[in-house]
Formats: structure tokens, sequence, C-alpha cells
């Protein structure tokens, strides 16, 4: 079975994530979007696809091999539509609870019929909110409510999250926070085998060697150490379950953000398919821009190859190309130096303040 065949069959009817576990300032500044740009983006949650429409492409086209998925980011661009800010972070799982079944009733007549169907089967994810309804959110969740609290107490979660200067923060977690017993606990939650017995799809371990936690471990250790957690919501989400600052959440969260996604939500397109056939039926040029999140991951050597040829047949000249490695060392090869420029300094400053901090390597690479 190839690796599109096997993600297909792995992901292909469940939300895996309910949110971007990728750092929207860091696709942003990568592929630095225009009124000029038409962009491929992987959908997943939808964050990131809003994003860079946010950031002023011209046109989004978010693509995705998981039906739910595409239902999860149509029903959150309809919501801000017809949601003011309050009701719509309400109806997300942000903020008060209030009445999200009824608001979803609200909502209906506006979606179309697949998207509708598959939500009205699913009525108890909207009631929990939909930021909680993914496999990846749900795993963290666990990690927070069961896990965590063997390690540290609510006190000390709070006093860290409450942090603000980088070097009290150091201090705190070598004294603190970095006990063995969180290091011991972090090892086996965070495991190959803990983690796919979890949910998370074998595919994403298919081309993977070796333990991870220690990988994880050092990327965790990273952000707790050198980035301020109380300027990151990836982290306050991991261990506290909530945006303690919504606006510097993800965009299309914070007010302006919210005004800003309901205007241009006449630019999105959305594809159930696979990249590979998607881009061998666009035309030539029919891009400027692609955020291919974290799919070489999913990948071998041979397939990535494959996939970044055909962005370059349906990019522009130019056009840009972003993706994250997670454990799999993927990103342009040597023979397609003549027609792929590989970004490496650029892409190299920008994975160090990645505040979502669960890649190792990041991509960028531009079409000549």
């Amino acid at each position: 079975m190839s690796g599109t065949d096997a993600t297909r069959a792995a992901l292909g009817e469940r939300i895996s994530y309910a949110q971007c576990w990728e750092d929207p300032r860091m696709l942003q500044e990568a592929l630095d979007v225009g009124p000029q740009d038409d962009v491929l983006s992987i959908c997943s949650a939808g964050d990131n696809a809003f994003a860079l429409a946010i950031a002023g492409a011209r046109t989004v086209t978010c693509i995705d091999l998981s039906a739910p998925q595409i239902a999860l980011a149509k029903l959150k661009l309809v919501a801000a539509e017809k949601f003011d800010l309050e009701r719509f972070r309400s109806f997300l799982g942000v903020g008060p609870i209030g009445q999200r079944v009824f608001l979803y009733h609200e909502l209906r007549p506006f979606l179309d019929e697949s998207t509708r169907l598959w939500w009205d089967s699913h009525e108890a994810w909207i009631r929990s909110g939909l930021l909680n309804c993914g496999k990846f959110e749900r795993y963290l969740s666990t990690f927070r409510t069961r896990v965590l609290p063997l390690v540290h107490r609510r006190k000390i979660v709070d006093q860290f999250l409450d942090m603000s200067d980088v070097s009290e923060q150091r201090q705190f977690y070598d004294q603190r926070w970095n006990t063995f017993r969180w290091r011991s606990m972090f090892r086996v939650f965070f495991s190959k085998a803990v983690m796919q017995r979890s949910g998370r799809s074998p595919a994403q371990f298919a081309h993977v060697q070796g333990p991870i936690s220690q990988a994880f471990m050092s990327r965790t250790e990273h952000v707790l150490t050198t980035m301020p957690v109380a300027d990151n919501p990836f982290v306050q989400w991991i261990l506290g379950g909530e945006y303690r600052n919504v606006d510097n959440s993800h965009p299309y969260l914070s007010a302006e953000g919210h005004a800003a996604l309901a205007k241009v939500a006449d630019r999105f397109t959305f594809v159930h398919d696979d990249l590979i056939s998607h881009l061998n039926a666009c035309d030539e040029g029919t891009y400027s821009a692609f955020n291919l999140s974290d799919v070489p991951e999913y990948l071998s050597e041979e397939e990535t190859a494959s996939l970044l040829r055909c962005c370059v047949r349906a990019s522009r000249q130019g056009g840009r190309i972003a993706y994250w490695n997670l454990l799999v060392p993927r990103h342009r090869p040597e023979q397609m130096a003549d027609v792929l420029d590989r970004n490496e300094a650029k892409a190299a400053e920008l994975i160090v303040n990645d505040r979502a901090f669960v890649y190792g390597d990041f991509q960028l690479e531009t079409v000549r």
C-alpha cells in the first residue's frame, strides 16, 4: 500500500485535529501572501487556511483526504460569517458555554447538504465545543486531566503559565517543573506505542525509526525555557485547556481576525481529494503558494519528490512551498535543484521561534 493509500485509509473518515497545531505566524511569514496570491492549503481544522486568507490571499483552496475535516472547516467558516464575536467564540468552545446546539441550528440553513448531514449526526461534539472534538485534542485532554495531575499540582501549572519573564521561567522549569516524575511520565505518554494506541494514525509513524519521546522532550524543553509561556497559546491549551489571551491564539479567533474572515469567506474553495490527484488535474500555474502542513511526514522519499514535482507543475514562477517535518527529514531532493530552491536559512530562523513546537524542522522552498 502506498503512503497515499495508507493515509487515506487512516484519515478518511475522522476528525484528527479540531485545531491546527502548526504556528500560523510562521506560515504567514514564510509564504508572505498578498492580493495576487492563490493558495493551496491542507485543510485540517481550517485554522491556517483561514490565517492565509486573513493575511490577504486572493483565493485559498482547502484540500483534505478527510471529509469530516472539511465539514469542520466549513462549519467554522459559516459560523464566522453569521455570528458576532462572542457567539462565534462560544460556539467553537472558547469562553462561556452557551447553547451551542441551539446556535448550530441557526447555522443549518446556510450549510451545504454533506456538511449538514455530518454535523446532524455529531451534535454531541458541538455541545462540547468544536475546538475539543479532534482525536488529538482528546489525547491532549487525557494528558492534561489524568496524567499531568500525577506530576504537578494545579497550583504549579498555573504559576508556570503566569510567567512572562523567560529567565524566571527557565529557573522555574529547572527547579520545579523538570522533575524525575515529569521526565518519566513524558517518556511513556509520548512514546510511539502509547500514541498509536490512543488513536494516532499508524501512517504517521510509517517512516519513523527508533524511539520518539526523546525528540518530543527536547522540543518541549526548548519552548518551555526559551519562549514566554504567557504568550504561547499552544502551551496554554496543552497544559491548561484554554487560551488565556484569545486574541493571541489562532488569528481567526481574535476580534480583528474574526471580522476579517467573515469578509473573505467567499475566497475559499474546498476539495475532498489527495494532493497529487488534485495537482495533476490543475492547469499549470494555478497556484502561487502551498501550505503542505506535515504531509511529507506520511510519505516515502520517492513519494515526497513526486508531490513536489506536482507542486512545481501547478505553480507559477516564484511560488512558495511550506511544510513541517515531525520526525522524518523530508525536503526537496538534489535532483530537483534546477526547478526548486531550498530557503534553508529562512526556514531555520522560523522553526526556532515556532510556538507550536511539536515539529522538529521546517521547509520553505521556492519554484524557479
